[in-house]
């Protein structure tokens, strides 16, 4: 027995030894296994965000600014219900059980986000589910992050220009996303040492102070002219029931982009804006830009040797090339010998046509390049597009150079369409568009260079002021005490399923400017597929109007040219045909027997049961397409049109009783025998 004592004795003062000398060299030497493992309970690394920079407009109205707001964060490891925590947490915050559930069940990890940047509301309602304890702290294992959140004080307020950015607030679209450099400042990492619930408590001070806020970006955009444009834009989209629309207000001088509204829109403060409300149209949309290119192709011309009063022959209203035939857009214009300033203001495609066929393809190409068109317009916005020019390696078709001439078969932006005008009225000198007043440095905007000649900048905007006057095209562009220069567009679409133009989707659009006065403004005003009259002289020159009566008020630019005098007798309207086309289209479609003369307006005669609006259809027939939608404008009638030329057959007939949502039938001919 005493001998096994004693081995027992000498057994334990060994192991007593063993383990004294281990802790000795543990405390005096140190175990590097050890020490890390101690590292990483109690110390970890904290990325310290700065302060994301804010975006301003030309003026320093805030358009983006940042605000505190509360995260909440776990540690697994410490939460001892997570079943019923789970359940309180999910009543707390609106989200499923499953969820928060799941990121509990990390065991492994010390640090989890359960929920980022919660609103005020919802921080309260922790008391009311015991997720607070009485002295104010969170149940053991949770704590409260104070993070940055991005806010964009005037919602949808040029929303696809300033963009959005991500929980971590890095931007992911528009100058967010093209500035985030300059906006997210300096990320600084550092140490911190954490408590026993794994939160962060002292921090590296030397550290912080390494860390700089973001720098401010100033837009050149006018708050309040944006505002007043996207009012504009909303009221066209409403009146034509169109799919989308797109404009842009742009200082012709320095190349400032005052205003650019694209709509649909969304609110980044509601993150949930479809990628079809988040494209900014205006550079990333590309179109085909329709009788707007006639201008550019009248530049040409003229800086080429061609005069502004040349006679051309407008073949009596159409055209074959290679087979198919080119004809005006309304059939009833048939014109003969007509200038070229002629051709501006009644948009003449068949003349169109053969000045740039006369021109050649190597003069025509190298005129549109001249304007930037089939390259970037170097404003440097994420997304733009560069357009597309028909390929030169081969000699272009007679017909190509037709179609392109009245700006069929060539893909441009609106700002490249926009830019090209703005050296009609600057003089001469091709600007490059800008979003940044405080560029970064070596990023300032080249100078402007001459693309043509004062004189022939003059006789364009000469030749475009015809097409404001009453009996141009753009008449309601017009807007009273101001000399006005632009041009219409309306163009086909290609159908993506036949790959052909299609009979029922356009694109109109007027781009143009007030003539003579400061600051040089050029405006573009776009509607994509309107519903019923499409035209542009309908949709997108009254708009022209209410736009640049919004850029006349904020800029307070003075009229200069007199108020027409209320005493003066208004003019009489031109019949909408020919006496001897109705008299061809009454005899082949005579009127319903009836005592009583059909009108040629709406009548109104009541409201339905169900409170629908319900008129008299009146006499269409012999009408163009322009004239017969102008009668039907207003209302949200649904409008099948078919053919061209004059109105044959009309459903339903003349007289009938018809609701404001019922479909009417247009069936149009271009023969009158």
């Amino acid at each position: 027995m005493k001998t096994r004592f004693t081995a027992i004795m000498i057994l334990v003062l060994a192991i007593a030894s063993a383990v004294a000398g281990r802790a000795a060299y543990i405390q005096l030497v140190g175990d590097k296994r050890l020490m890390d493992l101690a590292k990483r309970q109690f110390q970890s690394k904290v990325l310290v965000q700065a302060r994301r920079g804010l975006i301003v407009d030309r003026n320093g109205e805030p358009l983006a600014i940042n605000t505190e707001v509360a995260s909440l964060a776990a540690n697994p490891k410490k939460i001892q219900n997570r079943k019923v925590l789970a359940r309180l947490l999910a009543k707390a915050l609106g989200i499923s059980v499953t969820q928060i559930a799941e990121k509990l069940k990390e065991t492994k990890r010390d640090f989890v986000w359960i929920r980022r940047h919660i609103p005020d509301e919802q921080v309260e309602q922790f008391k009311k589910w015991g997720i607070t304890e009485p002295n104010g702290q969170l149940l053991p294992g949770l704590w409260l992050v104070k993070e940055n959140f991005r806010r964009y004080p005037h919602g949808e307020l040029a929303a696809q220009t300033i963009g959005t950015v991500n929980l971590d607030n890095d931007g992911t679209e528009g100058i967010e996303l093209w500035q985030n450099s300059r906006l997210e400042g300096k990320v600084v990492s550092m140490k911190a040492i954490r408590d026993a619930l794994g939160r962060p408590t002292l921090y590296d001070a030397s550290a912080v102070a390494d860390a700089k806020d973001g720098e401010s970006i100033e837009l050149t955009i006018d708050a309040s002219l944006q505002f007043s444009v996207e009012e504009a834009l909303k009221n066209a989209m409403e009146k034509t029931r169109a799919r989308a629309g797109s404009v842009i207000v742009m200082d012709a001088i320095h190349g400032d982009l005052l205003a650019t509204a694209t709509a649909p829109s969304f609110d980044p403060n509601l993150r949930n804006g479809s990628p079809e409300s988040k494209r900014n149209r205006v550079l990333v949309d590309g179109y085909e830009p329709g009788s707007t290119m006639k201008p550019v192709l009248l530049a040409t011309a003229l800086s080429n040797g061609s005069k502004l009063n040349d006679q051309w022959f407008g073949e009596n209203g159409s055209i074959k090339i290679q087979g198919r035939r080119i004809s005006e857009s309304e059939t009833h214009e048939k014109f003969a010998w007509i200038s070229l300033k002629k051709m501006i203001q009644v948009s003449s495609n068949v003349i169109a046509a053969k000045l740039a066929m006369k021109l050649g393809q190597e003069k025509y190409m190298a005129g549109l390049r001249n304007f930037g068109f089939g390259q970037k317009t170097g404003v440097g916005f994420p997304g733009e597009l560069s357009g597309w020019l028909p390929s030169t390696k081969k000699p272009w078709q007679p017909l190509t150079l037709a179609t392109v001439g009245f700006g069929q078969g060539i893909m441009v932006t609106p700002m490249q369409m926009v830019r090209s005008y703005a050296s009609f009225v600057n003089g001469g000198y091709l600007v490059e568009p800008r979003l940044l007043k405080n560029p970064a440095p070596g990023q300032e905007p080249p100078a402007p260079r001459r693309v043509i000649s004062p004189e022939v900048a003059a006789n364009v905007v000469e030749a475009m002021k015809t097409v404001v006057e009453p009996e141009g095209t753009g008449k309601k562009a017009a807007l009273e005490g101001y000399v006005v220069a632009g041009k219409t567009g309306t163009a086909q679409t290609v159908d993506p399923r036949t790959k052909r133009y299609s009979t029922s989707r356009y694109i109109s659009s007027f781009v143009g400017f007030p003539v003579g006065v400061e600051p040089k403004i050029v405006i573009l005003t776009l509607i994509d597929d309107p519903r019923g009259i499409y035209y542009a002289s309908e949709t997108a020159a009254p708009l022209f109007h209410d736009v640049l009566n919004a850029v006349v008020t904020r800029f307070g630019i003075p009229m200069n040219m007199p108020l027409a005098s209320p005493i003066l007798p208004l003019a009489k309207a031109k019949p909408a045909t020919t006496k001897s086309a109705l008299l061809k289209i009454t005899q082949s479609h005579p009127a319903p027997p009836s005592a009583e003369t059909m009108p040629t307006k709406l009548e109104l005669q009541g409201s339905a049961p169900d409170g629908k609006l319900v008129f008299k259809m009146p006499e269409l027939r012999g009408m163009t397409i322009r004239e017969a939608l102008s009668t039907l404008q207003g209302y949200p009638f649904q409008v099948d049109v078919a053919g061209s030329g004059w109105l044959k057959n009309q459903s339903p007939e003349p007289g009938a009783k018809v609701s404001e949502t019922d479909r009417i039938r247009l069936r149009f001919d271009s023969e009158t025998e």
